[in-house]
C-alpha cells in the first residue's frame, strides 16, 4: 500500500510532549507503514515557517535518532493562516506578503489551512472572510493549490469560494452532507477525508465520500488529531492512515489498495507534485 498524507501538523507540539521519538520517529513509523508522501499544513505565520523546516527533512537530509532505519517520508508544506488565528495578525497586508514569500519555497505546494471557523461565539467573522478571501486570491495569483478549512460556516464557506470556481481549492478534513460535498463538486473542488470515516456515528461522512467523482478524493489524517477507530483518544500520525485507506475502500465498494492507489494519484495532481517526486 502507497499512501499520500494530504493534511498533518507534524510541527505540533504534542509530537514532542506525547510521541516517543518525537516527530522524526512518528514519520519514521508512518514510512513503515507505507506513506510515502506527507502535506504538513501551517496554520499560523509561525507554524507555517516550522512546516517549511520539516519539509526540507526529505530523505536523506536528516540524522536519524539511534534505532530508526534510514528512509522517511517525503515532505511539502501548506502556507497560510487558519481562521480562527486570523486575530493575531491585525495588519492583513504584512500577513499576506509574509505567506507570499513563503510560497516562493518550492516545498510550499499549496496556501493553507485558511478557511472559515464559526465554531467558537467571539469568532470575529468578517475577519475571517477577509483573511480567507486574500488568502485565496493569493493562491490564484500564483498558481498554487488552497487547502479549506470550514467548521459551522457552510453557507458563508460556499459564496466565498462560488468566486473561486474552477480552482484547486480541496475541503480538508471534509465532514459536510452529500448535498454540499455535490455542490462543491460542480465547481471544480476537491476533498480529502481522515479517521471520521472509520467513526461508527459518520454516516454523513461516508455518504458524503460515496457522492464524490473518484479523481476528487484524497485521504488524510489531520495528526496528532482525529485518530481513527480503533485508537480513537490517542495521539494520530500517519502511521495509522492504512486504516482510512480501508475505510474509504469499503465506502467506493473496493479494497484499501485500489483506495490508496487512487487518493495517491489524486493528491499527485492536486499539490502538481509529479515532477518534484520519484514515482
Amino acid at each position: 500500500m502507497r499512501l499520500l498524507d494530504a493534511h498533518a501538523h507534524y510541527d505540533d507540539e504534542r509530537f514532542g510532549s506525547e510521541y516517543e521519538g518525537g516527530y522524526i520517529k512518528a514519520l519514521a513509523d508512518a514510512k513503515r507503514a507505507g506513506v510515502d508522501i506527507i502535506i504538513n499544513a501551517g496554520s499560523t505565520l509561525e507554524s507555517s515557517e516550522k512546516s517549511l523546516k520539516i519539509a526540507s527533512h526529505t530523505p536523506g537530509q536528516v540524522e536519524l535518532p539511534d534505532g530508526i532505519p534510514e528512509g522517511l517520508p517525503t515532505i511539502f508544506a501548506c502556507v497560510g493562516v487558519h481562521p480562527t488565528e486570523t486575530q493575531k495578525y491585525p495588519d492583513i497586508d504584512a500577513a499576506i506578503d509574509k505567506v507570499r514569500l513563503m510560497c516562493e519555497n518550492p516545498l510550499a505546494v499549496a496556501v493553507g489551512e485558511i478557511g472559515l471557523d464559526y465554531h467558537y461565539p467571539d469568532t470575529q467573522r468578517e475577519r475571517q472572510r477577509e483573511f480567507f478571501r486574500r488568502q485565496l486570491a493569493l493562491a490564484r495569483e500564483l498558481s498554487l493549490p488552497a487547502v479549506v478549512h470550514s467548521r459551522d460556516a457552510t453557507e458563508d464557506t460556499l459564496e466565498i469560494l462560488r468566486d473561486f470556481e474552477g480552482e484547486r481549492i480541496m475541503l480538508h478534513c471534509f465532514s459536510g452532507s452529500a448535498e454540499t460535498a455535490r455542490e462543491y463538486s460542480r465547481l471544480g473542488f476537491y476533498f480529502s477525508f481522515g479517521g471520521v470515516l472509520t467513526f461508527k456515528n459518520a454516516k454523513k461522512a461516508r455518504l458524503a465520500a460515496a457522492s464524490i467523482p473518484r479523481d476528487r478524493l484524497m485521504l488524510e489524517t489531520d495528526c496528532p488529531y482525529m485518530a481513527p477507530t480503533p485508537h480513537r483518544g490517542e495521539i494520530n500520525s500517519s502511521r495509522y492512515l492504512p486504516i482510512t485507506a480501508n475505510a474509504l475502500g469499503e465506502v467506493l465498494g473496493t479494497d484499501g489498495e485500489d483506495a490508496a492507489a487512487l487518493t495517491y494519484e489524486n493528491g499527485l495532481t492536486f499539490f502538481d507534485l509529479c515532477g518534484k517526486i520519484r514515482r
